[in-house]
C-alpha cells in the first residue's frame, strides 16, 4: 500500500471555489472520520470504524488509552461511563474487565490491535490520538501492536501532550501535534502535521504552516459553512463527525 503523511485533497471538476482552485478544478480538503462514524452515540468502536469505511472514508481518527494491565484500547474519555454500560477510570480497569463492558453497539470497547487488524488494507491512514503519557509497559504494548500491523507507515500517533509523543520511539514522520490554539510554525515544523481546532485557523495561519512544510488538519467542524471556509483557507484535511454529509457536500460544491 502506498502511503503518504501528506493527505491529498479531493480534486473535483466543475465550477471552482472563489479561492484555492485553478483551471476549472476544485480542491477540497481530505475527509478524516472522527472516532469512526458513530451510530446512535457509539464512537471508537469496531462498528463505528466499519461504518466509516462503508461511508467512503479512507482516513479515520481514533483515540486510545491504556488499561490497568497496559493494553491500548479505543476510548476518548478518562472513564468508561459515557460510552459503555460500566463505570470507572480506564486506567483502573483490567482488559478483562473492559471486555465485559458493552457500548452502544452492544460490543466491548475494542483494543487497538483489533482496530488495526480491521482497518489494515482498507484505509489509507488512521490518526491515533494518544490521550495519556504512556509508561514503559504501555509503550511496549503499543509498539507490539504497531509492529504486528506495520502500522507506523499508515497510522501516525498524535497528541495534545508533546511529552506523550517524546516517550514513544517513532519514525521521524510518524507523529503529529494536536492543538486547541494555533501553535507557532517553529513548533509545528517539528511534527509530521498539526491538527488545530477549526475556529483557531485562518487563511494566513494555514499558509504559514504550509510554507513551513507542515500539513494542517482542522478538527472538528460539522457544518457546511465551516467546511467551505476551511476549504477556502486551504487546509489539507478536515476531521469531522459527519462523514456522509461531508462527502455529499464535497461532491456538490464544485
Amino acid at each position: 500500500m502506498v502511503f503518504s503523511l501528506v493527505l491529498p485533497v479531493f480534486v473535483l471538476t466543475g465550477p471552482t471555489l472563489p479561492a484555492g482552485a485553478a483551471s476549472g478544478r476544485c480542491r477540497v480538503p481530505a475527509l478524516i472520520a472522527h472516532r469512526g462514524y458513530p451510530p446512535s452515540g457509539s464512537e471508537n468502536t469496531l462498528t463505528s470504524l466499519r461504518r466509516a469505511v462503508a461511508a467512503g472514508a479512507h482516513r479515520l481518527e481514533i483515540d486510545i488509552r491504556f488499561s490497568r494491565d497496559h493494553h491500548p484500547v479505543l476510548m476518548h474519555d478518562a472513564t468508561v461511563d459515557r460510552t459503555t454500560d460500566g463505570s470507572g477510570r480506564v486506567a483502573a480497569l483490567t482488559l478483562a474487565r473492559l471486555r465485559a463492558l458493552r457500548g452502544a453497539d452492544r460490543l466491548p470497547p475494542p483494543t487497538l490491535d483489533e482496530a488495526l487488524k480491521l482497518l489494515r488494507g482498507h484505509v489509507t491512514q488512521v490518526l491515533i490520538d494518544l490521550k495519556v503519557v504512556p509508561d514503559s509497559a504501555d509503550r511496549r504494548r503499543l509498539a507490539a501492536a504497531y509492529a504486528r500491523h506495520r502500522a507506523y507507515r499508515w497510522a501516525p500517533l498524535m497528541s495534545f501532550q508533546p511529552e506523550a509523543l517524546k516517550r514513544m520511539v517513532l519514525p521521524p514522520r510518524s507523529r503529529g501535534l494536536l492543538a486547541r490554539s494555533a501553535p507557532p510554525p517553529s513548533l509545528a515544523r517539528r511534527y509530521a502535521f498539526v491538527a488545530v481546532r477549526d475556529d483557531q485557523l485562518t487563511r494566513s495561519r494555514v499558509r504559514a504552516y504550509q510554507a513551513a512544510g507542515v500539513p494542517v488538519y482542522a478538527w472538528t467542524p460539522n457544518t457546511y459553512s465551516a467546511w467551505r471556509r476551511l476549504a477556502r483557507d486551504g487546509v489539507d484535511g478536515i476531521v469531522t463527525d459527519k462523514s456522509v454529509g461531508y462527502r455529499k457536500w464535497a461532491g456538490t460544491i464544485c
